[in-house]
């Protein structure tokens, strides 16, 4: 009966890869009906179709951020490669959005299968860790949010990257090599945090007690630096290297709860929330966990473990941090952390726990241990699908994160957001409305002050939303765009009614936010007319054809200023052949 149980057992391992692909395939299969959540992803993907839709674009995904401008400091460009080939594929379809994650999740499972295995894992150990990861709810994030495509490349090549080192140090192939750098550059080309990884990999040679500084190791290490020299370089002529404030030791010590957090998430991943806030419970039963991690270690005397365990902790508290360092204003009213950056990091944490668990707890053929992997597994398994339902639309995944956090007023915007992208100016209102009274930002007065112009043509209750915005230090060139417009209108509904003072005061304001605006100018011109004040109103014709030589009615009105005056006929008469040389109808005629 034993030889069976084991030859049983070994046949199941010899399938191993093929159990880590099939079960969070079956597991996620259904996300391909998931669709935007209107979260990065229509910036990343919708806004940006036009430009990812061209093939030719590729080598601009290069020289530009993640967002395809040069305005934040992520440098990702493979991730809109990987969009481009989306795009090539399946047009605007988000199902070919999904479908590319979930491929890049299940090659992620099987290379952490795999480096587990060369790290000297137990087949055992190996095949229950890469399920654990192709379950946990916490996966998910990375998985159904397709903006966190950087994360996914990023562990998929940083994990073949590791697989190849391992392969080049024993077989000491230049294949090996060749394909540890390859997928070395694909990891820092996928996001910015694999700068750590040559760091982890010379902590696994000290671990193993294996030479750090020998020929190959100099091979090595000059490959990872013209890799790194190579990507800084294009780093810091792309991006914009300026800090906004957001940035920084500030943040990180803000964010310190984030490591607890991640701890007490990956134990407790129930009822998770799609955008989380901090939560003092979760914080303090990340803390508890880790006491109670650390006095099983020492409790199970796993000192032949202790480098290994050391190594996973490494692993997750670098990744956790470059997330760390960055903290958004806006933060203590939206999300603090976004839960698809644990992917990476919880590899680390797997590595830890599974050096910490003794190998008799993975042996499958006994029951008891069966029966608590198996259960666990389920329970995971059904988790991530619950959670799934909360990606399926911008209307659940926000109505979600509002209903987790209802006292969030980002959430409420970018519900509203949606729906003004879905021309529902009502709805986006209200949202925008809610999330105001909550607490009020630039932009929510900002986009307040654009649905009093736009939909409800309310002029004043835009302007003073506008000017609430830029007090408040709202000042985009699109914003003042628009307030420019609305100045020009409602000038000129106070110059229809009468109100000439105030017409001049607000086309003033106009031209103070663009100098360069000849028709404003022209405008201005005509209320000073209608208040008596024929050379000011001369000199802003004169100024707005400076600024718009084909601007015929401003030449026509400076002949008629000159026309009345004998001494000035010359003028006058060469204003009217400007006037007609430039597109206007009529005879003007000078005495």
């Amino acid at each position: 009966m034993k030889k069976k149980l084991i030859a049983g057992e070994s046949k199941i391992y010899q399938y191993s890869a093929l159990l880590v692909i099939i079960v969070p395939f079956l597991l996620y299969i259904s996300a391909l009906r998931l669709g935007f959540v209107y979260f990065d992803d229509d910036i990343l993907v919708l806004d940006n179709y036009e430009k990812l839709s061209h093939l030719a674009n590729l080598g601009k995904a290069f020289r530009t951020d993640a967002f395809f401008a040069s305005l934040s400091p992520y440098y990702r460009p493979l991730m809109n490669v990987s969009f481009m080939l989306d795009a090539a594929i399946g047009g605007k379809s988000p199902v070919m959005y999904h479908f590319a994650n979930l491929v890049y999740h299940l090659l992620s499972c099987v290379s952490l299968l795999w480096l587990l295995s060369l790290m000297g894992f137990s087949k055992q150990k190996a095949l229950i860790g890469a399920l654990v990861f192709a379950v946990h709810p916490m996966m998910g994030h990375a998985v159904l949010w397709i903006p966190a495509r950087g994360d996914l490349l990023v562990t998929l090549f940083g994990l073949l990257s590791f697989v190849m080192f391992l392969r080049f140090l024993k077989e000491n192939k230049v294949q090996y090599l060749v394909a540890h750098i390859l997928c070395f550059a694909g990891a820092i080309f996928s996001k910015e945090s694999a700068v750590l990884f040559p760091v982890l990999f010379v902590l696994w040679l000290l671990v193993k007690k294996e030479r750090v500084i020998d020929r190959r190791m100099l091979v090595v290490c000059f490959s990872w630096i013209l890799v790194l020299s190579f990507w800084y370089y294009l780093r810091m002529i792309t991006i914009d290297q300026r800090s906004d404030g957001q940035q920084g030791f500030a943040s990180l010590l803000r964010n310190l709860p984030f490591v607890p957090e991640a701890v007490s998430r990956f134990f407790f991943p129930f009822m998770l929330p799609v955008t989380p806030v901090f939560s003092i419970a979760y914080t303090i039963g990340g803390i508890l966990a880790a006491i109670m991690v650390t006095v099983f270690i020492i409790k199970m005397k796993t000192r032949n473990s202790l480098p290994v365990i050391l190594f996973g902790a490494a692993w997750f508290l670098g990744f956790c941090l470059p997330n760390m360092f960055v903290r958004l204003v806006a933060a203590n009213d939206s999300f603090e952390y976004l839960l698809h950056r644990t992917y990476l990091p919880y590899v680390g944490f797997l590595i830890m726990l599974l050096a910490i668990c003794p190998d008799k707890w993975f042996e499958l053929k006994t029951k008891t241990y069966n029966f608590i992997i198996g259960s666990m597994l389920v329970i995971l398994f059904v988790s991530s699908l619950v959670q799934q339902k909360k990606y399926r639309d911008a209307i659940s995944y926000w109505g979600s994160a509002i209903q987790y956090a209802p006292g969030k007023a980002w959430f409420h915007y970018y519900l509203g957001r949606y729906y003004f992208k879905q021309k529902d100016y009502l709805r986006f209102e209200q949202y925008l409305q809610t999330a105001d009274s909550i607490k009020s930002y630039p932009e929510f007065k900002y986009h307040l002050g654009m649905v009093a112009l736009q939909d409800k043509k309310d002029l004043e209750k835009a302007y003073a939303y506008f000017k609430e915005a830029f007090r408040l230090g709202y000042g985009s060139p699109e914003a003042h765009a628009n307030f420019v417009t609305l100045c020009v209108e409602s000038s000129n509904e106070f110059f229809q009614k009468g109100s000439y003072v105030k017409a001049i005061a607000r086309c003033e304001e106009a031209l103070a936010n663009d100098p360069s605006n000849g028709v404003v100018a022209y405008n201005l011109g005509l209320y000073y007319v209608n208040l008596g004040e024929k050379e000011r109103a001369a000199s802003m014709w004169q100024l707005a054809i400076r600024l718009k030589p084909d601007l015929s009615e401003a030449y026509r009105s400076l002949f008629l200023y000159y026309h009345y005056d004998v001494k000035k006929a010359d003028s006058a008469a060469w204003f009217a052949r400007e006037f007609n040389k430039h597109g206007g109808t009529g005879n003007l005629i000078s005495p």
